[in-house]
């Protein structure tokens, strides 16, 4: 309704008007045209951002749990990604869900030089084979009977075929035809299901390491019947078995936290080294046998001499190769891809976040901040360390804080200053380029819960004009407010539930709301600084009457109203200051004839430019109308690049209106059609432009003043398509009002607010 009224309210640019300035424009075309061409297409050229509606994901390639080698290629696998090093040049290409793998979660891989194959194995049990850039996906268990975990541990290859450790047994799978040649499964004692976590072969045998010791079998004979498998399931092998490696005419085995054992003449013997130590991983050239071993990576050579392979590169190997001449190359969990090929140890990194997962993002001037999270369901402190990634210009960046465990972000807006939390360690001020202070309880009002140790846990900081807000969990005095004049001041509330809050949003109104944790209560507590009161809000009518007591998520949006996710729906308060009176309840938005997202949990909310409400839930991401009653988009991970449904955050880039999502197995962000604006235009900005034949996503118009109106004609003044504006930026389909693609030519945009005070025109090039 509000778009009919405002078009018919477009007086800036009557029709007249319109021919007027379309006829001056196709003068001056008639002698430019081709300079106007080149200029826009540098435009083009320039613009930096991905284009409206596409999806970028934001995937970490420190931690890199395997690698494998081809004659120039190298390849590491992160959980989401693979990361493909060519030796010729250095250069560095990735493979993820955007460009053709299939699974979710790598856990292994392998490449066979017979073939040229590169074969990707995942938790969810896919496989993925790269030949050539090609990329073939397949399902070993979709025709059969397997009903628990599909996840495919290890791959090694042997003869052509490749042998896969899963979950419920050994795939046989043939390189050569690409298809399952067998499956041996309930290969247990009885018969029963056993978890195979890697493989190795010696002479016509082939050794399994298991959740049950050690399984030998000969290749020669029928190993689908469990009664043909040799077992080692006593003493110090009854438990899990991670890894075996074939090496020097042996075969050898780990037990963490015990010991490497040696097979040799049918009889297992422990080796005298390396002796509770937290061994994980084996693997073996023709040279030395390579143990990963926690921060530590070994080489035990064919002369049983054992030496450790020292670089400030190594943090935490995973695995490693070793090609002849000595050259190594290592999954380690901290530096990625590392190598000594070209002489010194150096690792190779694809650009992206250090943090694989994110729980938190703020945004500020262009960039978006993420943080790694800091607490267990349980508030256990997990001593992540304080990488601060920043995305700016399409380019990763990070910060180290001395802190640990980082649970929030804010900025000043009136300096280059940014305050951090953390789940143990107070608030850290500081920049984007060094730390300046940390605030704990030695210098400031902020509780230590865990007297006599460091343990200052805060989860949520905002910076306003008044000062900054703190919320320091578990303690008697959980508000706190630094002022501008370097002074704190605690605050405590009566409601027991109002001592640990999670999350914190402040309203148009300086109330500063606290989401306390369900555990304790949950519910909301409002205060009100000036005025000094508070109110204790609930699932009761009358006294909040919100969609639940558990609240995961809060917002505030353009026009002021109080956007709250509960484990049941979503529910707002339109005029904040109620809540300070009796009989006060929050409206629950309806779509679809039920309460908003009634059945789920909503654990993110954000506003865009448009005022829309982007809400991730553990079912994907959804954007609704302002209201929130019209559905725009639901995302999940079957219908986009989504790394999982699961979302923990969500953050929007306002300038150019690309939304970000934390997920619990990675970032990913895709560009919408909304930013922020006022009611003056900006410099309108037109992308793609011009739009050529092979292009068939959307045009984004932006730069406008808030929600105006925009109308798409030719040069002479015809009619090719009218909208409105989501904040300051417009969306075109590049199809006229008949549903077909414009013609070849030039065409202009007019774009006026809806009182026509304000006005633009602009240029559009289409080529087909």
């Amino acid at each position: 309704m509000k778009l009919d009224h405002s078009l018919k309210t477009f007086h800036s640019f009557r029709p007249d008007m319109i021919h007027l300035l379309s006829s001056r424009v196709a003068g001056f075309f008639k002698y430019s045209a081709a300079f106007l061409f080149l200029h826009i297409s540098c435009l083009s050229l320039a613009q930096s951002n991905i284009p409206l509606e596409s999806w970028r994901l934001h995937i970490s390639y420190n931690s890199i749990l395997a690698v494998a080698i081809s004659d120039q290629k190298v390849f590491g696998a992160s959980e989401n990604g693979v990361a493909m090093l060519d030796r010729s040049d250095n250069s560095l290409t990735t493979y993820n869900k955007l460009n053709g793998l299939h699974g979710m979660g790598i856990t292994s891989l392998a490449f066979d030089n017979a073939t040229d194959q590169l074969l990707i194995a995942y938790n969810d049990g896919i496989i993925d084979v790269i030949q050539n850039n090609s990329i073939v996906s397949f399902d070993p268990a979709r025709n059969s009977t397997v009903t628990g975990s599909k996840k495919i541990n290890h791959i090694s290859i042997h003869n052509d075929l490749a042998y896969m450790s899963a979950d419920y047994g050994v795939i046989i799978f043939d390189l050569t035809r690409r298809d399952v040649k067998e499956t041996w499964r309930d290969i247990g004692m009885g018969g029963e299901t056993l978890k195979v976590f890697e493989s190795t072969f010696k002479d016509d045998s082939i050794f399994l390491a298991t959740d049950k010791g050690v399984l030998a079998g000969d290749l020669t004979q029928n190993l689908l019947d469990f009664n043909f498998w040799k077992r080692f399931d006593s003493g110090d092998f009854s438990g899990a078995i991670q890894s075996v490696e074939e090496f020097n005419g042996k075969v050898y085995t780990t037990v963490k936290d015990v010991g490497l054992f040696r097979y040799e003449s049918g009889v297992w013997t422990k080796e005298g080294i390396l002796q509770n130590e937290p061994l994980q991983s084996l693997d073996s050239s023709v040279d030395n046998l390579l143990i990963s071993s926690g921060q530590n990576l070994w080489r035990l050579a064919t002369s049983n001499v054992l030496s450790q392979v020292l670089s400030d590169k190594i943090v935490r190997p995973n695995m490693a190769i070793e090609e002849s001449g000595g050259q190594l190359w290592i999954a380690d969990s901290t530096n990625g891809i590392v190598s000594n090929f070209s002489g010194s140890f150096a690792n190779y990194l694809p650009n992206g976040p250090v943090n694989a997962r994110v729980t938190s993002l703020g945004y500020r001037d262009k960039a978006m901040y993420a943080l790694a999270g800091a607490y267990s369901s349980t508030f256990t402190p997990l001593r992540i360390p304080g990488n601060i990634d920043r995305f700016s210009e399409g380019v990763w960046s990070t910060q180290l804080s001395p802190i640990l465990d980082l649970t929030d972000i804010t900025f000043d807006s009136n300096s280059d200053k940014r305050y951090l939390a953390s789940f143990g360690y107070g608030v850290e001020e500081g920049n984007n380029e060094s730390s300046v202070q940390i605030f704990d309880e030695t210098n400031s009002t902020l509780i230590n819960t865990n007297s006599p140790g460091r343990f200052v846990t805060v989860t949520a900081v905002r910076k306003t004009d008044r000062g900054l807000w703190v919320a320091n969990f578990g303690a008697s005095q959980s508000l706190h407010l630094l002022d501008n004049n370097n002074s704190w001041t605690p605050y405590s509330f009566a409601p027991t539930a109002s001592r640990y809050p999670l999350k914190m949003e402040l309203d148009f109104y300086d109330n500063v709301w606290l989401v306390p944790n369900i555990n304790q209560g949950g519910g909301l507590l409002v205060y009100n600084k000036d005025e000094n009161k508070s109110a204790y809000l609930t699932d009761v009518e009358g006294s909040g009457g919100l969609s639940s007591r558990s609240v995961l998520s809060i917002a505030v949006d353009r026009e002021g109203f109080v956007w709250l996710g509960t484990d049941e729906g979503v529910c707002y308060f339109a005029d904040p200051p109620s809540v300070f009176s009796s009989g006060v309840n929050a409206t629950r938005p309806i779509f679809e004839d039920r309460f908003l997202l009634r059945d789920d949990r909503v654990r993110a909310i954000a506003v865009d430019g448009g005022n829309r409400k982007w809400m991730g839930t553990e079912r994907g991401v959804w954007l609704f109308s302002p209201s929130g009653e019209a559905l725009i988009h639901n995302f999940t991970t079957d219908n986009s690049p989504l790394l999982s449904n699961v979302i923990l955050d969500i953050e929007v880039n306002h300038e150019n209106g690309e939304v970000f999502f934390a997920t619990d197995r990675g970032l990913v962000s895709f560009r919408s059609d909304a930013t922020e604006s006022d009611f003056q235009f900006q410099g309108i900005k037109i992308f793609p432009n011009p739009v050529t034949p092979e292009f068939n996503g959307t045009v984004g118009i932006s730069g406008l003043a808030t929600d105006a109106i925009v109308k798409i004609t030719d040069i002479s003044g015809k009619l090719v398509w009218q909208s409105q504006a989501n904040g300051g930026t417009a969306s075109w389909n590049v199809r006229d009002l008949h549903g077909r693609r414009p013609s070849t030519g030039m065409y202009l945009v007019f774009s006026a607010t809806e009182d026509g005070n304000e006005s633009v025109v602009g240029k559009i090039a289409i080529v087909e």
